[in-house]
């Protein structure tokens, strides 16, 4: 049995995988979800709420299948993944640009990603909130030109910052002490 918001994610999945949808309509959106659209303004409030969930629960699922790879492979796998659906994800896209969820779209891959590093060694916070920042401007770049080039070019592109992240753990090691300014601030009167 489906949850509530599973039914609306793929209720709002078939909505969007179809050619030129200039808005959601909430009560045909209920509707296939069997939800009222009480309900849906008490759990949502909006649209752009509703749109986040959504997109965040079908990524989870994706990625969850596959934790254990490389950072480069859930890339790979993650682009493949909005190729398949590339209608959807563009049409998400430009229906959240009215009420950007960009943001915290942001928020939750670079904490998707710090997860990610964090159970493979240290790292800098700054150098990689900013590689992250690169990542997804990248992904959404290529989604609002409706993924219409191979996203191989684009892994290509992906693969420096994933050197470079995967880099800050040879340089935040214990080993190096680069990053690692405690000493100076725990030893100061």
């Amino acid at each position: 049995m489906l949850t509530e918001l599973q039914r609306v994610q793929s209720a709002l999945h078939d909505m969007l995988s179809k050619p030129d949808v200039k808005k959601v309509n909430i009560s045909k959106l209920c509707s296939e979800a069997r939800i009222s659209r009480k309900t849906f303004y008490l759990r949502y409030g909006k649209v752009n709420n509703c749109l986040e969930a959504c997109i965040l629960l079908e990524l989870r699922k994706e990625l969850r299948k596959n934790k254990k790879r490389s950072l480069r492979q859930l890339l790979n796998i993650l682009c493949n993944y909005i190729q398949d659906n590339k209608q959807y994800f563009y049409n998400a896209y430009h229906l959240s640009e009215q009420d950007c969820i960009c943001e915290k779209m942001r928020k939750h891959f670079f904490t998707y990603i710090r997860s990610y590093v964090y159970e493979r060694g240290s790292f800098s916070e700054l150098i990689l909130k900013q590689l992250t920042n690169l990542l997804y401007d990248r992904i959404c770049l290529w989604i609002s030109h409706g993924c219409d080039r191979s996203f191989s070019y684009l892994l290509e592109d992906l693969a420096i910052i994933i050197e470079l992240i995967d880099f800050q753990k040879q340089v935040c090691s214990p080993q190096y002490q680069v990053f690692n300014f405690s000493h100076y601030y725990l030893n100061c009167d």
